[in-house]
């Protein structure tokens, strides 16, 4: 690591644990210390022991990580961030249906999306971070889709905000987009059969879709005054047919291109941004590690390159990938942190948090 510890960038990583369902190996959410001018990584050991903290969200104003905890009686706890980048629990609610997988915060809101029955649970945060009312009736829903024993019914699987008012709910179960607004759902897009929608990547107007079961990136024009979308088309996620052999997972807009994890396949795949985003184009894969199932972009300052950081989970490892700034190709550093069953990866700006001082 670099001797300037200010350099070096906090991140939290969420893990199945013991108790979570599906159980796995982690101790809750660890931490790992990042040096974005090599890419080199160094666990930092754990920062909270809480059950299946599957995914993570952070609120700057006040420094809170929100985790899920996905068993089949699903919650969703708070947690104050120091300036030692240790964390202390809160509080926690129910997530209001059962494994949740996602938690978003957007404003004031925290949306926690529930993969067993598809009900997606509002929460009003409270000035000090912490999980206040509920901010709307559950949102329920029903339905199913063409892949039998992947989309017997709903299965909300996260959660992304086109602005302060406006939410979409990627239900891969029903093979839909749910919008919602202000709490209220407004109606939704059917993609097409079999897609199996799991993340969403916004930019504008547009939204990418990473469809886990059809290995396919779909690409979405969302109109929010209208409360309505149109379906624009779709590319391979790996740039060739991989439907059942390779399972998209996280997908992110970072500049020009979006960034898409495979499971199976085991890469990143990097897409070019083409017609203002209506579009886009297959450019490279990248070797990530074992079933990529979450990745973050941490960005470098001072000429530093970004990089993506990658949990493989059933590698039992992060890895860490330089972003080349003239191509937008991922490469990897050779840089690896074994930590047992990682399924997110959370950049946390510890040294904003230091300067500011705690609450």
């Amino acid at each position: 690591m670099s001797d300037s510890a200010d350099r070096r960038r906090l991140l939290l990583v969420g893990t199945y644990t013991p108790d979570s369902q599906p159980s796995g190996g982690g101790s809750g959410i660890h931490r790992v210390r990042f040096d974005p001018a090599t890419g080199e990584l160094a666990d930092a050991g754990v920062a909270a022991r809480t059950p299946g903290p599957s995914f993570l969200a952070f609120h700057e104003h006040p420094p809170t990580v929100y985790a899920v905890g996905e068993r089949a009686e699903g919650t969703v706890a708070a947690f104050q961030v120091h300036g030692d980048a240790s964390l202390t629990e809160l509080g926690s609610a129910p997530s209001r249906g059962g494994s949740p997988c996602h938690v978003l915060v957007s404003g004031f809101t925290l949306a926690v999306s529930n993969y067993a029955d598809g009900v997606v649970g509002l929460y009003e945060l409270a000035p000090d971070g912490t999980i206040g009312s509920p901010a709307a009736e559950p949102l329920t829903h029903a339905g199913s889709g063409p892949v039998t024993d992947r989309q017997e019914g709903p299965h909300a699987h996260s959660t992304a905000a086109l602005d302060e008012r406006h939410l979409l709910v990627a239900d891969l179960g029903t093979d839909e987009l749910r919008a919602v607004r202000d709490g209220e759902p407004t109606g939704a897009l059917a993609l097409p059969p079999g897609t199996g929608p799991r993340h969403m990547a916004v930019a504008g107007e547009y939204v990418h879709v990473a469809g886990e079961l059809d290995s396919r990136v779909h690409t979405v024009r969302w109109d929010t005054e209208a409360g309505t979308g149109e379906h624009l088309g779709s590319v391979h996620a790996t740039g060739e047919e991989a439907a059942g052999k390779s399972f998209p997972g996280e997908i992110l807009v970072h500049g020009e291109y979006v960034y898409v994890s495979n499971r199976g396949a085991d890469t990143i795949s990097t897409f070019a941004v083409r017609d203002g985003g209506a579009r886009l184009e297959h450019v490279a894969n990248t070797p990530s590690g074992a079933w990529p199932r979450n990745f973050a972009v941490v960005r470098g300052h001072n000429g530093e390159p970004d990089h993506l950081v990658v949990a493989a989970q059933n590698g039992g490892e992060l890895a860490s990938l330089r972003i080349d700034p003239a191509t937008g190709v991922p490469a990897d550093t050779g840089h690896r942190v074994a930590i047992p069953d990682p399924v997110c990866v959370l950049p946390v700006p510890i040294n904003r948090i230091r300067r500011a001082g705690e609450r």
